[in-house]
């Protein structure tokens, strides 16, 4: 299948892609034959977590073969692609590509996979299952990340939400059925809009002559560039069909109708996933209830496929749309930044798990104005500010991962220590394990955002950019930044400071392999504070491109 010049195929002819997102399946195949071999669940432990080590290493291959400039191929290019047909009847390609949008995030699950697998350890109920539900969590979030065609696309999308349902409903707390019910309920359904839409969409294509789910160019119709066999834009396209079926007698025959609805359609889908307000109630139940693996997953990784998708799909389908309800975008963002930094401080005496997971209802609004912000009216903001505001947010997502995978990952620790989640329980606890208080420090530090770590990175570009075309709710949410500073430190106060409970005089401090598991990502955190660019490169040149279309009044 010929390529156009946007799409590059793998330089040496592997299909690198393909043995990534297989490599968990495969890893599931041998827990599988773990269990019929009667093995010790130790030994499955240990092999299914060294196993997640191969999607790693295959990805660091995908990541030095990627070109984040690819200026040959024209900006913003999908690169090491692999593309075929499958269902030639309805136009469904098998087609996998990475660019600067998601590269960035095909590492950070890679990287926390394993991580989760350690949080595992734990586990002796249906070690078996565990492992294999973890691993097959793993292939659905990469394929996601790297499905470009939108039958796929969906399929991975509604699929990671089955392992993450039996990882809450089988291993997860007293409320756990309650949490995995609310969870799969709200992202399902939320989903069923979006469906819908595409099934439009694929129609309206076939109407203009091109029938297709090919996301790649799906999004430059949308955005005015060329796509051979197409003429127009998706919004012209749309309205053409809505014509021709005679809904535009019915409805009126505004073009921005109708993209406005696909932008409802779209948003509301992906904001459930990303926890924006006021949809994001499912989010600390799930990530509460959940087993440690599980909150680890959800929090670094699933909630970013909700900010993923916006940048994939919404953007570039209906630009038109995205900037006229942009205002609106970047006011539920301040909600859910303050909420959810409010919900944190409302938790520093409860539940451990539950204030982090208000923090990242905070965290994920910043990455909700940035692209708010991408996206709003033209006035003094330039390419530049709405290109750095989605570079932080692709930086905010890799910091938040690490940071608040770090966290669930020590709080587990800290659980397994004592067989109590609830802050009032602890205090003093620097005397007795002053490793585990750095460590968690640092972490703590890292995700409010401390200069010289990644998280000040990423809030930092996204403040600087959303500044210039929102900036009054950029203004407000500095009240965000300060409330969950202080729900951080009072949760580092209320576990390691002041008089020693002597219910923990024998606490045990971090172990060697403890140590092994979270020092790589207290490192990354730092090296990425410090030196950003292997990040803010991946991107830079594929947000440039993307927001290059808001520098005009779109919703005429």
């Amino acid at each position: 299948m010929s390529l156009p010049s946007y799409l590059i195929p793998s330089p040496d002819g592997m299909p690198w892609l393909t043995l990534l997102l297989l490599s968990p399946l495969l890893g599931i195949a041998l827990v599988g034959l773990a269990g019929w071999l009667r093995m010790d669940d130790r030994l499955v432990r240990l092999g299914a977590t060294a196993w997640m080590g191969v999607p790693l290493a295959l990805a660091m291959v995908v990541w030095a073969l990627f070109e984040p400039d690819a200026a040959a191929a024209g900006q913003g290019a999908v690169q090491l692609v692999e593309k075929m047909p499958w269902i030639k009847a309805v136009r469904v390609d098998y087609f996998l590509g990475v660019d600067g949008l998601s590269m960035a995030l095909v590492l950070l699950t890679v990287v926390m996979a394993p991580v989760a697998g350690m949080a595992s350890m734990g586990v002796t109920d249906r070690v078996k299952a565990h492992y294999a539900l973890l691993l097959l969590l793993e292939a659905a979030m990469l394929g996601y990340f790297l499905a470009l065609d939108f039958f796929f696309f969906f399929i991975f999308w509604e699929f990671s939400l089955v392992p993450a349902f039996f990882l809450i409903q089988n291993w997860g707390r007293d409320n756990r059925r309650y949490a995995a019910f609310k969870f799969f309920i709200y992202t399902m359904a939320g989903s069923l809009g979006m469906l819908l839409l595409f099934q439009v969409i694929y129609l309206a294509m076939r109407y203009a002559g091109l029938p297709t789910f090919n996301l790649v160019d799906l999004g430059r119709v949308g955005q005015g560039l060329p796509v051979e066999g197409v003429t127009g834009t998706l919004r012209e396209i749309i309205f053409a069909y809505m014509d021709h079926l005679g809904v535009a007698n019915v409805l009126g025959r505004y073009p921005l109708l109708y993209t406005s609805i696909a932008f409802w359609a779209i948003f509301i889908a992906f904001a459930i996933k990303l926890a924006v307000w006021p949809f994001h109630t499912w989010l600390p139940d799930a990530y509460t209830e959940a087993p440690i693996a599980g909150s680890i997953l959800l929090s670094a990784v699933m909630s970013k496929m909700g900010a993923y998708g916006m940048l994939r799909i919404m953007l570039p389908l209906v630009p038109d749309a995205s900037q006229y309800f942009a205002p609106v975008m970047g006011g539920l963002a301040l909600i859910g930044i303050v909420a959810g930094a409010f919900g944190a401080l409302a938790n520093t005496g409860g539940d451990i798990k539950r204030l982090i997971a208000y923090t990242s209802i905070n965290h994920m609004g910043y990455v909700m104005l940035a692209i708010a912000a991408a996206a709003a009216m033209p006035g003094m903001a330039s390419l530049d500010s709405r290109a750095i505001a989605l570079n932080g947010a692709v930086m905010q997502m890799v910091a938040h991962g690490l940071s608040t995978g770090a966290l669930f990952y020590l709080a587990g620790l800290l659980y397994l220590r004592s067989g109590s989640w609830s802050l009032s329980d602890f205090g003093g606890l620097r005397v007795v394990a002053p490793a585990f208080a750095g460590v968690m420090g640092t972490a703590m530090f890292a995700n409010l955002g401390l200069p010289g770590l990644a998280g000040f990175v990423g809030e930092f570009f996204i403040f600087r950019g959303a500044w210039a075309t929102l900036p009054l709710f950029t203004g407000l949410a500095v009240i965000g930044l300060i409330v969950t500073a202080l729900a951080l430190l009072l949760m580092f106060q209320r576990i390691f400071l002041g008089s020693l409970n002597d219910r923990w005089d024998r606490l045990a401090d971090l172990r060697p392999g403890e140590m092994g598991v979270i020092l790589p990502l207290l490192a990354l955190l730092l090296i990425l504070g410090v030196y950003p660019a292997p990040i803010m490169e991946l991107g830079n040149v594929a947000v440039t491109e993307l927001v290059a279309i808001f520098q005009q009044v779109l919703h005429t």
